[in-house]
């Protein structure tokens, strides 16, 4: 995909099919990674208050934690995450704990939430996140029992019981992910709601998932589509594809082109490692790539290494891939909140 970056066994921004073989690597850990988005019946506009803008990036911190406390009050996971739908009892307990624990929960480094404008000044909300340590998890106790390949890909065949149960727990990360983002979602929607007097148009809800598997056909043949850091494309199928904190987000709607796998782009794609864009990208050079977009200012040195400098330039993204996906809506960021990594 035109996002492309390295990686260490399997590159971001590719999509693979196999006939019987799933390979975890090229999934990724974060399983279910991707985006949700939503608007309102509302424009933009009063967000362009600093005071308002800061008021919701205060309430934001109480409403969308990057983890949660081990002491927080632990609710039942919902119907379509029950933890005992895993395949172990090992990993059911963790969904128990710590699948319950990180519910609703952000992470850090490039995971956000993101208030935008669209074309028309409509506000719309987008949030970034996956499966948190379920995913984690999931990828490790499966590749203990994986083989390996020549290139040192591990893989399972689904022909076996023990590859269907990964593909079975894979699954259910990636409805994990999507609750986890919804749960977010319906907190920040509630604060909005308070403070602006706004509400939420269901029916534009996007998701957006980018690091999975599904068996799908292509070419007249059922295949397995792995997509690290990729979107599915079908036709007509609506997806998001993200910038970087200072560029815009795009809802788009696929093209189903066979040649990608029916897959595009995700988002910008770094140019540049978190050590790289730190010691190349200072402060003030953040503060001009964010133009207009507010943060909280004293994450502005903590951040460098999310700074738009290090992400591709997303409308070369876009042209790039004009043959994969149609532009829907072009959302233009007016709030970003992020959690810097941990130094």
């Amino acid at each position: 995909m035109p996002d492309l970056h390295l990686g260490r066994l399997a590159n971001n921004g590719t999509a693979v099919a196999t006939e019987t073989l799933v390979y975890p690597q090229a999934i990724g850990s974060d399983i279910g990674c991707g985006f949700s988005a939503i608007s309102f019946a509302s424009d933009a506009e009063p967000l362009g208050e600093p005071a308002l803008a800061n008021e919701v990036i205060r309430a934001l911190y109480k409403l969308v934690p990057a983890l949660k406390q081990r002491d927080a009050r632990v609710r039942a996971l919902p119907e379509a995450i029950q933890p005992g739908g895993l395949s172990h009892g090992s990993l059911a307990r963790k969904g128990e704990r710590e699948g319950a624990y990180q519910l609703g929960t952000l992470g850090r480094g490039n995971h956000f939430v993101e208030l935008q404008r669209d074309m028309a000044g409509q506000l719309w909300l987008m949030v970034h996140s996956g499966s948190r340590a379920m995913g984690q998890f999931i990828t490790d106790f499966h590749l203990a029992k994986a083989a390996r390949s020549a290139t040192g890909l591990q893989f399972l065949d689904l022909r076996t019981p023990t590859g269907r149960a990964y593909f079975s727990d894979m699954e259910w990360a990636v409805r994990y992910a999507t609750v986890n983002r919804l749960a977010m979602m319906a907190q920040v929607t509630e604060a909005l709601e308070e403070l602006l007097g706004i509400r939420a148009l269901q029916a534009s809800y996007v998701d957006s998932p980018h690091n999975f598997a599904r068996r799908e056909e292509h070419f007249g043949i059922s295949l397995i589509v792995h997509r690290k850091s990729a979107a599915s494309a079908q036709d007509g199928e609506l997806g998001l594809v993200a910038g970087s904190m200072g560029s815009p987000s795009y809802v788009v709607s696929g093209r189903g082109n066979p040649d990608s796998l029916c897959s595009s782009a995700h988002g910008a794609g770094r140019t540049a490692g978190r050590t790289e864009a730190r010691q190349r990208i200072r402060v003030r050079d953040m503060q001009e790539q964010l133009g207009s977009v507010h943060i909280d200012s004293r994450n502005l040195d903590a951040l460098r290494d999310e700074a738009p400098g290090a992400y591709r330039d997303i409308r070369k993204v876009m042209r790039a891939q004009h043959e994969l996906i149609r532009q829907v809506h072009c959302l233009t960021p007016v709030l970003n909140f992020k959690y810097p990594e941990p130094r």
